[in-house]
Protein backbone atom coordinates (compact mmCIF):
# COMPACT_ATOMS: atom_id res chain seq x y z
CA UNK A 1 0.00 0.00 0.00
CA UNK A 2 1.69 3.34 -1.21
CA UNK A 3 1.48 6.05 1.71
CA UNK A 4 1.58 9.58 0.30
CA UNK A 5 1.90 12.39 2.66
CA UNK A 6 1.61 15.99 1.53
CA UNK A 7 2.37 18.94 1.71
CA UNK A 8 6.15 19.63 2.96
CA UNK A 9 8.02 22.94 3.20
CA UNK A 10 11.31 21.99 4.65
CA UNK A 11 13.90 19.53 4.43
CA UNK A 12 13.87 18.55 8.42
CA UNK A 13 10.07 17.62 8.28
CA UNK A 14 10.43 15.80 4.70
CA UNK A 15 12.84 13.32 6.12
CA UNK A 16 11.05 12.68 9.42
CA UNK A 17 8.23 12.27 6.95
CA UNK A 18 10.27 9.29 4.82
CA UNK A 19 11.37 7.75 7.87
CA UNK A 20 7.79 7.86 9.52
CA UNK A 21 7.00 5.27 6.47
CA UNK A 22 6.00 7.28 3.57
CA UNK A 23 6.33 5.93 -0.18
CA UNK A 24 5.63 9.43 -1.74
CA UNK A 25 6.29 12.82 -0.76
CA UNK A 26 4.51 16.18 -2.52
CA UNK A 27 5.07 19.38 -2.23
CA UNK A 28 4.41 22.54 -4.21
CA UNK A 29 7.63 24.32 -5.40
CA UNK A 30 7.74 27.75 -5.87
CA UNK A 31 4.94 28.75 -8.96
CA UNK A 32 2.20 31.26 -9.71
CA UNK A 33 -0.55 29.43 -7.72
CA UNK A 34 -1.61 28.20 -4.44
CA UNK A 35 -1.16 29.44 -0.86
CA UNK A 36 2.13 31.50 -0.50
CA UNK A 37 3.21 30.05 2.97
CA UNK A 38 3.10 26.66 1.42
CA UNK A 39 5.22 27.51 -1.30
CA UNK A 40 8.79 26.18 -1.28
CA UNK A 41 12.06 26.86 -2.99
CA UNK A 42 13.18 25.66 -5.35
CA UNK A 43 16.72 25.34 -3.87
CA UNK A 44 14.85 23.34 -0.70
CA UNK A 45 12.95 21.62 -3.08
CA UNK A 46 16.18 19.90 -4.44
CA UNK A 47 17.56 19.09 -1.38
CA UNK A 48 14.31 17.03 -0.55
CA UNK A 49 13.95 15.42 -3.77
CA UNK A 50 18.00 14.39 -3.57
CA UNK A 51 17.42 12.80 -0.26
CA UNK A 52 14.14 11.16 -0.81
CA UNK A 53 15.99 9.56 -4.39
CA UNK A 54 18.64 8.29 -2.84
CA UNK A 55 15.95 5.98 -0.14
CA UNK A 56 13.85 5.37 -3.03
CA UNK A 57 10.82 7.40 -2.15
CA UNK A 58 9.02 9.13 -5.02
CA UNK A 59 8.81 12.74 -5.18
CA UNK A 60 5.43 14.42 -6.24
CA UNK A 61 4.93 18.34 -7.51
CA UNK A 62 2.16 19.64 -7.40
CA UNK A 63 0.80 22.34 -9.39
CA UNK A 64 -1.69 24.55 -8.26
CA UNK A 65 -1.84 26.62 -11.26
CA UNK A 66 -3.04 26.95 -14.85
CA UNK A 67 -0.21 27.65 -16.75
CA UNK A 68 0.90 24.23 -18.99
CA UNK A 69 4.21 26.30 -19.90
CA UNK A 70 5.09 26.95 -16.17
CA UNK A 71 3.98 23.75 -15.22
CA UNK A 72 6.60 22.16 -17.59
CA UNK A 73 9.18 24.61 -16.86
CA UNK A 74 8.76 23.69 -13.33
CA UNK A 75 9.09 20.04 -14.10
CA UNK A 76 12.65 20.44 -15.72
CA UNK A 77 13.84 22.12 -12.85
CA UNK A 78 12.77 20.12 -9.74
CA UNK A 79 12.66 16.96 -11.96
CA UNK A 80 9.97 15.39 -10.31
CA UNK A 81 8.91 11.80 -10.19
CA UNK A 82 5.38 12.74 -10.76
CA UNK A 83 3.91 15.80 -11.69
CA UNK A 84 0.71 16.38 -9.78
CA UNK A 85 -1.83 18.50 -11.72
CA UNK A 86 -4.43 19.65 -8.89
CA UNK A 87 -6.34 23.01 -10.45
CA UNK A 88 -9.75 22.80 -11.96
CA UNK A 89 -9.01 25.78 -13.81
CA UNK A 90 -7.03 23.83 -15.56
CA UNK A 91 -6.88 19.97 -15.88
CA UNK A 92 -4.76 17.81 -18.04
CA UNK A 93 -5.44 16.53 -21.41
CA UNK A 94 -4.02 14.29 -23.65
CA UNK A 95 -1.95 17.07 -25.35
CA UNK A 96 -0.50 17.78 -22.19
CA UNK A 97 0.35 14.42 -21.52
CA UNK A 98 2.33 13.70 -24.70
CA UNK A 99 4.26 17.15 -24.12
CA UNK A 100 5.42 16.37 -20.57
CA UNK A 101 6.37 12.42 -21.46
CA UNK A 102 8.10 14.16 -24.48
CA UNK A 103 9.79 16.80 -22.93
CA UNK A 104 10.04 15.56 -19.32
CA UNK A 105 11.15 11.78 -19.87
CA UNK A 106 10.22 9.41 -17.29
CA UNK A 107 8.28 12.07 -15.15
CA UNK A 108 4.65 10.48 -14.40
CA UNK A 109 1.33 12.35 -14.37
CA UNK A 110 -0.93 12.37 -11.76
CA UNK A 111 -4.50 13.82 -12.49
CA UNK A 112 -6.66 14.88 -9.42
CA UNK A 113 -10.10 14.18 -9.59
CA UNK A 114 -12.71 16.10 -7.29
CA UNK A 115 -15.37 13.76 -5.91
CA UNK A 116 -18.50 15.22 -5.96
CA UNK A 117 -20.58 12.42 -7.32
CA UNK A 118 -20.97 9.47 -9.70
CA UNK A 119 -19.81 12.13 -12.32
CA UNK A 120 -16.56 11.69 -11.25
CA UNK A 121 -15.96 8.07 -12.21
CA UNK A 122 -16.55 8.98 -15.75
CA UNK A 123 -14.00 11.91 -15.66
CA UNK A 124 -11.71 9.46 -14.20
CA UNK A 125 -12.12 7.03 -16.99
CA UNK A 126 -11.21 9.97 -19.37
CA UNK A 127 -8.18 10.61 -17.36
CA UNK A 128 -7.37 7.19 -17.38
CA UNK A 129 -6.68 7.62 -21.24
CA UNK A 130 -3.82 9.20 -21.13
CA UNK A 131 -3.10 10.05 -17.21
CA UNK A 132 -0.40 7.34 -15.22
CA UNK A 133 -2.26 7.68 -11.74
CA UNK A 134 -5.93 9.00 -10.31
CA UNK A 135 -6.15 10.98 -7.20
CA UNK A 136 -9.51 11.18 -5.82
CA UNK A 137 -10.05 13.91 -3.62
CA UNK A 138 -12.68 15.99 -1.91
CA UNK A 139 -13.11 19.93 -2.08
CA UNK A 140 -12.39 22.79 -3.99
CA UNK A 141 -10.74 25.99 -3.06
CA UNK A 142 -9.42 28.83 -5.09
CA UNK A 143 -5.73 28.92 -3.87
CA UNK A 144 -5.61 24.82 -3.28
CA UNK A 145 -7.34 23.61 -5.72
CA UNK A 146 -9.20 20.05 -6.14
CA UNK A 147 -8.47 18.92 -2.39
CA UNK A 148 -6.91 20.07 1.12
CA UNK A 149 -10.56 20.40 2.42
CA UNK A 150 -10.07 17.95 5.12
CA UNK A 151 -13.29 16.34 4.43
CA UNK A 152 -14.28 12.67 3.22
CA UNK A 153 -16.30 11.84 0.22
CA UNK A 154 -18.07 8.97 -0.73
CA UNK A 155 -16.03 5.82 -0.56
CA UNK A 156 -18.36 3.96 -2.65
CA UNK A 157 -17.52 6.35 -6.06
CA UNK A 158 -13.71 5.93 -5.09
CA UNK A 159 -14.53 1.88 -5.57
CA UNK A 160 -16.06 1.92 -8.85
CA UNK A 161 -13.00 4.30 -10.52
CA UNK A 162 -10.93 1.70 -9.08
CA UNK A 163 -12.35 -0.90 -10.63
CA UNK A 164 -13.37 1.06 -14.21
CA UNK A 165 -9.48 2.27 -14.65
CA UNK A 166 -6.63 0.37 -15.42
CA UNK A 167 -4.11 2.77 -13.84
CA UNK A 168 -3.10 3.06 -10.17
CA UNK A 169 -5.86 5.00 -7.92
CA UNK A 170 -4.64 6.92 -4.76
CA UNK A 171 -7.58 8.38 -2.60
CA UNK A 172 -7.71 11.63 -0.66
CA UNK A 173 -9.46 13.25 1.15
CA UNK A 174 -9.83 13.55 5.07
CA UNK A 175 -7.73 10.55 5.40
CA UNK A 176 -6.42 10.04 8.93
CA UNK A 177 -5.04 7.08 11.47
CA UNK A 178 -8.80 7.57 12.19
CA UNK A 179 -10.31 6.19 8.71
CA UNK A 180 -7.78 4.72 6.63
CA UNK A 181 -7.71 1.63 7.55
CA UNK A 182 -11.45 1.75 6.85
CA UNK A 183 -11.28 3.61 3.39
CA UNK A 184 -8.36 0.85 2.68
CA UNK A 185 -11.03 -2.39 3.60
CA UNK A 186 -13.71 -0.38 1.09
CA UNK A 187 -12.07 0.72 -1.91
CA UNK A 188 -8.69 -1.48 -1.95
CA UNK A 189 -6.88 1.58 -3.78
CA UNK A 190 -3.09 1.59 -4.68
CA UNK A 191 -2.44 4.14 -2.42
CA UNK A 192 -4.03 6.31 0.37
CA UNK A 193 -2.67 9.82 0.98
CA UNK A 194 -2.80 12.41 4.10
CA UNK A 195 -2.63 16.16 3.95
CA UNK A 196 -4.86 17.76 6.54
CA UNK A 197 -4.86 14.77 9.59
CA UNK A 198 -1.50 14.24 9.63
CA UNK A 199 -0.50 18.44 10.24
CA UNK A 200 -0.71 20.80 12.82
CA UNK A 201 -2.53 23.99 11.17
CA UNK A 202 -1.31 27.20 12.26
CA UNK A 203 -3.43 30.68 12.88
CA UNK A 204 -1.21 32.56 10.36
CA UNK A 205 -1.95 29.24 7.28
CA UNK A 206 1.34 27.60 7.56
CA UNK A 207 0.90 23.85 8.36
CA UNK A 208 3.78 21.33 9.60
CA UNK A 209 3.36 17.80 9.93
CA UNK A 210 2.61 15.97 12.85
CA UNK A 211 5.22 12.84 12.49
CA UNK A 212 3.61 10.82 15.31
CA UNK A 213 0.77 10.83 13.46
CA UNK A 214 2.36 10.29 10.02
CA UNK A 215 4.16 7.22 11.92
CA UNK A 216 0.30 6.13 12.91
CA UNK A 217 -1.24 6.33 9.53
CA UNK A 218 1.65 4.67 7.68
CA UNK A 219 1.06 1.44 10.20
CA UNK A 220 -2.08 1.74 10.50
CA UNK A 221 -2.15 1.89 6.13
CA UNK A 222 0.40 -1.13 5.88
CA UNK A 223 -1.86 -3.13 8.01
CA UNK A 224 -5.16 -2.86 6.80
CA UNK A 225 -3.16 -3.82 3.08
CA UNK A 226 -1.77 -6.99 4.86
CA UNK A 227 -4.94 -8.10 6.16
CA UNK A 228 -6.65 -7.65 2.45
CA UNK A 229 -3.86 -10.37 1.72
CA UNK A 230 -4.76 -13.43 3.83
Amino acid sequence: MIKQIYSLVNYNESVATMDAGADHIGLVPMQSGGVPAHRVPFDVVDKIFNEAKKRGVKCVAIMLQKDPDEMIFITKRVKPDILHVAGMEYTADAAFAERLHKECPGVKLMQAVLVDGPKAIEKAKEYAKFCDFILTDSGLAADTGIGASGLTHDWNIDAEIVKAVDIPVIIAGGLGPDNVEACIKQVKPYGVDSLTKTSYKYNDGIMEKDIPKVVDFCKRADKAAAELTV
